[in-house]
């Protein structure tokens, strides 16, 4: 099964088509510019790089794939495939580098709030509203409807915004480091202010605090330090998370922390009755690419400078273990699981603990250790040696000693998609192209997964064991291979076989009393190669194309005859 050239030709695919896009949007602009009147700052705008025509992922590709063929076990054409990666390329890219909708833009006047009077009143930054137009962002303002000259907003949930020319700005309001944090400061009523980058927006989930229903976790990247923290937004601050985007840079003015509140020696901040947030935005970076060599002095906003963590989540090449960057985010890996060790749960300072798995893992160019947090872990302890996955924002950090180290967390992002599992690869017809022979695979020692189509000739069960193994005939060769996960129950249902315990299945088996609709059974399986040499089933459905019956009684009958 060549995943990985599928990959590579569904990408060039969608480029192509997103470049004739690109071309027609282009001459269809020029033309409109010809009519009118060019104004000051439309050349800029056309400099602006287009997000839809920017070159496809082939790790996003990838994990798109993978996700749409373990979701929909009864197959997708391959038009409907590339339609879907093309939509959702689409969506992804243009909102994650456009950033926040500017919709329905209304001027009102609002009184400032008290958390922000200290920026005015304070010294903390004066002219922070001398700005003939300074934008803040606000989601659900409540409006008041009983006095018709004065606006009155829901100024709680509010962030100010900021844009590349600010960087003096910056260094004034944001001089802390999350590594400078320390009990003694926080007991003194020291407040802090970092300058951080959204790694990654979590999805709601219960508050498990006293007084709170729900809360999100914003991922975040200290600039200063390159430390990780996270920010914790309850109940209606939770609707701050619509309001900027990962990748955005975030300042926050005085967030609330508990020194003892920590997740893998990680600080955790809070929104609190002081917080304020600023945000400069992705989108504002890429635009005008002439910005960066006049405002960059300090790299401060440099989202790509090497002694910080870089986002890699639509970096353009593959990544292999032989080439991943030493301080990394959003990396996509495809490979083979080699290894999954025991559960080796953290232990947190309240006590809690956090599963952490281990494993080796493999591809063309070496092989290395991965540690999985939380349900991420839990997840691939389900998978087994040999199988093919898809690991979606992975974090990669390069330690002083020169060891890379490279964690998965649900938190921030991490995603697991086991490839081998996916029945969608063995129901769609246009990727049967990928199947070989068994005559094929025997003779090459440099295939370790491939899709065939078989015939079910015989079966074994192990005394010791539930695994059932299954004698495998195409025509051109013969293998036994070990069924793992559902796969047994998965051929006996296709024969009409009523679901059974793996000790059930295996006593009949044993005994033949399943055997009348088993012989002879068609079959596509996606089978591994152990590093033992002996094969496994990973994966099997039946094969109900036209013809498949006469072929499989025909085959039968000469295997029969030939015993």
């Amino acid at each position: 099964m060549d995943f990985e050239n599928l990959i590579q030709r569904y990408r060039d695919t969608i480029s192509s088509h997103i470049l004739t896009i690109c071309q027609t949007k282009r001459v269809k602009r020029s033309e409109e510019n010809k009519e009118n009147e060019y104004r000051e700052n439309e050349d800029l705008d056309l400099q602006a790089v287009d997000p839809e025509a920017e070159p496809l992922s082939w790790g996003w590709v990838c994990a798109r794939v993978a996700e749409m063929l373990i979701h929909t076990p009864h197959g997708l054409t391959e038009p409907v495939i590339l339609n879907q990666l093309l939509s959702e390329w689409q969506e992804t890219s243009v909102t994650y580098r456009k950033g926040v909708p500017k919709n329905n833009r209304s001027t009102v006047d609002m009184f400032i709030p008290p958390r922000l009077c200290r920026f005015i009143d304070g010294g903390y930054y004066p002219n922070l509203f001398d700005k003939k137009y300074r934008q803040i962002r606000f989601n659900r303002a409540s409006l008041s409807k009983t006095a018709s000259n004065l606006t009155f907003l829901h100024t709680s949930n509010i962030i100010i915004m900021l844009n590349p020319s600010e960087e003096i700005l910056v260094d004034t309001l944001f001089t802390d480091s999350i590594a400078d944090v320390s009990s003694t400061d926080i007991k003194n009523g020291r407040g802090y202010q970092f300058w951080t980058r959204v790694v990654h927006i979590g999805a709601k989930e219960p508050a498990d605090l006293p007084g709170f229903c729900n809360k999100v976790c914003v991922y975040l990247r200290d600039i200063s330090s390159s430390q990780c923290a996270s920010l914790v937004l309850l109940d209606d601050k939770i609707r701050m998370t619509t309001l900027f985007k990962t990748g955005d840079f975030l300042g926050i003015h005085w967030p609330y922390i508990d020194i003892e509140d920590t997740i893998y020696d990680e600080i955790i901040l809070h929104y609190g009755d002081l917080t304020t947030l600023f945000c400069l935005p992705m989108s504002e970076l890429c635009k005008g690419g002439n910005l960066k060599s006049r405002y960059f002095r300090k790299n401060k906003f440099n989202y790509q400078d090497n002694s910080y963590m870089i986002d890699y989540k639509f970096h353009y090449d593959r990544f292999f273990i032989k080439t991943l960057p030493s301080r990394g985010l959003n990396v996509t890996l495809y490979g083979k699981v080699d290894d999954i060790l025991d559960n080796s749960p953290l232990i947190l300072n309240n006590g809690k603990q956090i599963d952490r798995y281990s494993i080796k893992f493999s591809d063309k160019t070496g092989s290395q250790q991965i540690i999985l947090w939380g349900k991420v872990g839990r997840k691939i302890a389900e998978y087994h040696i040999g199988q093919y996955i898809v690991l979606e924002g992975l974090n990669t950090w390069k330690k002083s000693n020169g060891q890379l180290e490279i964690n998965g967390d649900a938190s921030s992002g991490a995603v697991v998609y086991n490839v081998s599992m996916a029945k969608g690869w063995l129901a769609v017809s246009s990727l049967h192209s990928c199947s070989l022979s068994l005559a094929t695979i025997i003779n090459n020692q440099h295939i370790y997964q491939f899709i065939c189509r078989c015939l079910v000739t015989g079966w074994e069960t192990n005394d010791d064991s539930l695994d059932i193994s299954w004698r495998l005939d195409d025509g051109t060769g013969v293998i036994w291979a070990k069924a793992v996960g559902t796969v047994s129950q998965d051929i006996l249902h296709s024969s009409g076989i009523e679901t059974l315990t793996d000790s059930l299945t295996k006593a009949k088996l044993k005994k033949g009393h399943l055997g009348t609709n088993l012989i002879g059974k068609m079959l596509w399986c996606c089978i591994s190669i152990l590093a033992s040499g002996k094969y496994q089933i990973n994966a099997a459905l039946a094969d109900y194309s036209d013809g498949s019956h006469s072929i499989a009684q025909a085959d039968c009958a000469r295997m029969l005859k030939e015993l």
